[in-house]
C-alpha cells in the first residue's frame, strides 16, 4: 500500500514539474494545469523510450535499465533548473495550480465527471484483487523479473519471446520495458505494476488527454465537463470499437499499460489536437504578416511574432508527440500521421489553399513519422512474403465484413453513432463538424476501406488489420452530439436539469459495475504456488524429453504453462484473435471439438513445434506414429503429449 501511495505521489508531481521546466525551455507562456501535466507526461515517456533502446539492443540487465532512466532523468533535471528561467519557472509552478472560484452548477459537473472516472478507477483496482484478463501482456516471465532483478535483454518480459524474431515496431515500443522497471524499482511483481500501478494514472491521463481536445469542441467549461462524463458512461459499454468484447476501452481497464491503449487514447488524441491548433496558429500567423505587410514596429508586427511563437511551441509539441508514437504503437503512429495529415488537407482546403502558408514548418513535423514507418516497411518487407494477390483480396474482403457483425447491440450502437454523425453535419458553423464529419470520413476512405492500407499492415503488422475501425472516434462523436443537443435544450447556464442528467449518467456507470464481467473472459488469478499438479507433471514430461520446448497447447493450458515453466516456447495469444495465416488455422484446429488432427500437425512441423497437448483419447497412440509421424512421450489425468517427429 505504501509504495502504491508513492508511486501515485510521484506520477502525480513529477510530470507536472517537467512540463513546467519544457515550457520554461521553449519559451511557452500558456498557463493551463492539465495542459501542462500533459506535456511532462508525454515528455517523461518519450525520455525513457530513447535511454532503453540502445540498453536493449545491448542486452543491459534491469537494474542497469532503472539506474541508467533515474540517472538521465537527473541529470536533465538539474541542466532545467540551470538554464531555465527561474523567475519563469516559478511563475508557472504557482500560476497552473491557481483554481478560481466557480458557481455551484460548475462544481456540480466537476463532481459527477470525477465521480464517472473514479468509477472506472475502481474497476481497475477491483479486477487486479480479484481477477485477471490473461493475455500475453502479463503472464510468461512475470515473476522471474521479480524474484532475480534481472530483465534478459532480448525476451519480452511478458511473454518470453526473443525480440531478435519480433517485428520492427515491437521492437521499439518501449512498454514492455517501462513496465519492468517500475516493477524493479518498486519491488514488485509486473503483474501488480500492469494491473494496478499503471490505471491509477493511465486511466485519468485518458480523460487529460479528451480534456484537452475538447478546447477545440467547446468555449464553455462547462460544456467539456459534460462532454467527458458522457465519454466516461459510453467508455463502459465500448470506445475505439464497436464490439464490446473487443473494446480498447476494456483493455484499458484490464491491461492498461497495453501500447494501443497509450497510442489510441493518450497520444493520438493530443496530436490530433496538436495538429489542430498548430494549423489554427499557422492561419493566424499567415493572417498576420499579411496585415502587418512590411511595418516592422507597430502592433500589427508585435501580432506577427506573437502568432509566430504560439506557432513554434504548437509545432513543437505536436512533432513530440508524434516521435513518442514512433516508441509505443505501430498502428497509433500509422494512424496518427493520416488524421494530423487529414488535418491539414481539411484547413487547407477550407481557406483555399492560401499562398504564403508555411507548409514546410508545419510538414517539418511528419519526418520522424516518415522515417520511422519507412523503416518499419523495409525491414518488414525483408523479412514477410505478402503471398498471392488472391489471397490477399479474401483477407481485405474477410477484414471488412467482420467489421460488421449480425448482433443487435453492435448494430444499434452503429446507428446511434452514424446518426450523431448526420446531426453534427447538419449544425451550422459547428465546432465539431471538422473533427467528427470531414476527418472522420477522411479517415474512414483512407485508412479502413482503404486496400493499401491492410497491405501495408499485412508487411508491418498484420495483427492490426482486423482493427482498424479502432481509428473512428465513436464514443466521442456520440458524446458530442449528446451535449450538444442537452446545450441546446437548456442553454448555457449549468441549471440543475442538466446537473441531475450527468449524475445519472454517473449512476448508471455505478450500476452496471456489477455485471460488467458479462464482457470479458476474466479468469482466476494464477500464481506460481497455485499451478495444479497436472500442469506441473505436463511441464516435466516435456522437461524430461530432452528436446527443445517448442509447445502447442489448448487454451485452457497456456497462460498455466508459462507461469509453471519460464523456458517453455509458447504461441503468443491464449484467445486467437490476433493469429494470422497458418497460427489461426493451427489452433482453431487445436482448440475445436473434433480436431483437425493432420491441419495441426502440418501446420506445426512447418512452424518448428517439438510438442503437441491434445486432450486425453483424442489420438490412438498406436497409430500416432503411422498416421501422423508424431509419438507419445506421457499422460496426465486429462492430457496426451505427444512429440513431434522430423524428417
Amino acid at each position: 500500500m505504501i509504495s502504491v501511495c508513492v508511486f501515485i505521489l510521484v506520477a502525480a508531481i513529477l510530470p507536472y514539474f517537467c512540463g513546467c521546466m519544457l515550457k520554461c525551455l521553449i519559451k511557452d507562456k500558456s498557463i493551463g494545469l492539465i495542459h501542462t501535466y500533459m506535456v511532462g507526461f508525454v515528455g517523461l515517456w518519450m525520455l525513457f523510450a530513447i535511454v532503453q533502446i540502445p540498453l536493449k539492443i545491448f542486452n543491459a540487465g534491469l537494474n542497469i535499465m532503472a539506474v541508467a532512466y533515474l540517472f538521465v532523468l537527473a541529470v536533465l533535471i538539474a541542466a532545467g533548473c540551470v538554464f531555465a528561467d527561474k523567475k519563469r519557472l516559478r511563475h508557472l509552478l504557482e500560476k497552473n495550480i491557481r483554481f478560481e472560484r466557480q458557481n455551484a452548477g460548475t462544481y456540480a459537473l466537476m463532481a459527477v465527471m470525477i465521480a464517472g472516472i473514479a468509477a472506472q478507477i475502481a474497476v481497475a483496482v477491483i479486477i487486479h484483487e480479484n481477477v485477471v484478463y490473461e493475455n500475453d501482456y502479463v503472464t510468461a516471465r512475470a515473476m522471474q523479473i521479480y524474484t532475480d532483478g534481472r530483465y534478459n535483454g532480448g525476451i519480452n518480459p511478458f511473454t518470453g519471446q526473443n525480440t531478435d524474431g519480433m517485428p520492427f515496431g515491437m521492437i521499439m515500443s518501449c512498454s514492455a520495458e517501462f513496465v519492468a522497471v517500475i516493477s524493479y524499482i518498486f519491488r514488485t511483481t509486473p503483474l501488480t505494476v500492469a494491473n494496478l500501478y499503471i490505471p491509477l494514472i493511465i486511466i485519468p491521463v485518458v480523460y487529460m488527454s479528451y480534456y484537452i481536445m475538447s478546447f477545440v469542441l467547446f468555449k464553455n467549461k462547462n460544456h467539456r465537463y459534460m462532454f467527458l462524463t458522457a465519454l466516461s458512461l459510453l467508455s463502459v459499454f465500448s470506445n475505439y470499437s464497436l464490439r464490446p468484447k473487443e473494446s480498447l476501452w476494456n483493455l484499458m481497464l484490464i491491461n492498461s499499460w497495453n501500447p494501443d491503449v497509450m497510442a489510441c487514447s493518450i497520444l493520438a488524441v493530443l496530436a490530433l489536437y496538436y495538429a489542430i491548433t498548430t494549423i489554427r496558429a499557422e492561419i493566424k500567423w499567415h493572417d498576420a504578416e499579411l496585415e502587418a505587410g512590411s511595418e516592422k514596429a507597430d502592433a500589427a508586427y508585435r501580432n506577427v511574432v506573437r502568432n509566430k511563437s504560439i506557432f513554434s511551441s504548437k509545432r513543437v509539441y505536436l512533432t513530440a508527440t508524434l516521435c513518442a508514437l514512433c516508441f509505443t504503437s505501430v498502428y497509433g503512429i500509422i494512424i496518427s500521421t493520416i488524421m494530423c495529415a487529414g488535418v491539414f488537407g481539411c484547413y487547407y482546403v477550407a481557406n483555399y489553399g492560401m499562398n504564403g502558408m508555411h507548409i514546410r514548418s508545419y510538414a517539418a513535423s511528419f519526418v520522424p513519422c516518415i522515417v520511422y514507418i519507412a523503416a518499419c516497411v523495409i525491414y518488414s518487407a525483408a523479412t514477410h512474403n505478402m503471398g498471392s494477390a488472391a489471397g490477399f483480396w479474401n483477407k481485405y474482403a474477410g477484414y471488412i465484413s467482420g467489421m460488421f457483425v449480425n448482433d443487435f447491440m453492435t448494430n444499434m450502437y452503429l446507428v446511434i453513432t452514424i446518426l450523431a454523425i448526420v446531426y453534427i453535419a447538419m449544425k451550422k458553423n459547428n465546432s465539431g463538424k471538422i473533427l467528427f464529419v470531414y476527418i472522420t470520413a477522411i479517415t474512414f476512405l483512407i485508412v479502413v476501406l482503404n486496400p493499401l492500407t491492410y497491405l501495408i499492415l499485412g508487411v508491418i503488422a498484420p495483427e492490426y488489420c482486423s482493427v482498424t475501425f479502432w481509428i473512428i472516434p465513436f464514443n466521442a462523436a456520440v458524446a458530442y452530439a449528446a451535449v450538444d443537443i442537452i446545450c441546446g435544450i437548456y442553454g448555457n447556464r449549468p441549471r440543475i436539469t442538466v446537473c441531475c442528467i450527468c449524475a445519472l449518467m454517473v449512476v448508471m456507470i455505478v450500476a452496471f459495475m456489477p455485471v460488467y464481467g458479462n464482457n470479458f473472459a476474466w479468469q482466476r488469478t494464477r500464481k506460481p504456488d497455485k499451478i495444479s499438479d497436472e500442469t506441473k507433471q505436463i511441464c516435466r514430461i516435456i522437461g524430461d524429453d530432452g528436446q527443445d520446448k517448442n509447445v502447442i497447447a489448448l487454451n485452457e493450458l497456456c497462460s498455466s504453462l508459462r507461469m509453471s515453466d519460464q523456458g517453455i516456447k509458447l504461441y503468443y495469444y491464449t484467445d486467437n484473435r490476433y493469429a494470422v495465416d497458418d497460427d489461426r488455422d493451427m489452433y482453431v484446429y487445436l482448440n475445436q471439438d473434433e480436431p483437425y488432427l493432420q491441419g495441426i500437425v502440418q501446420n506445426a512441423k512447418r512452424a518448428g513445434y517439438n510438442y503437441v497437448i491434445f486432450r486425453k483419447g483424442v489420438l490412438d497412440p498406436n497409430w500416432s506414429s503411422v498416421q501422423y509421424h508424431i509419438w507419445p512421450v506421457g499422460s496426465t489425468d486429462n492430457y496426451d503429449v505427444y512429440s513431434i517427429g522430423y524428417f
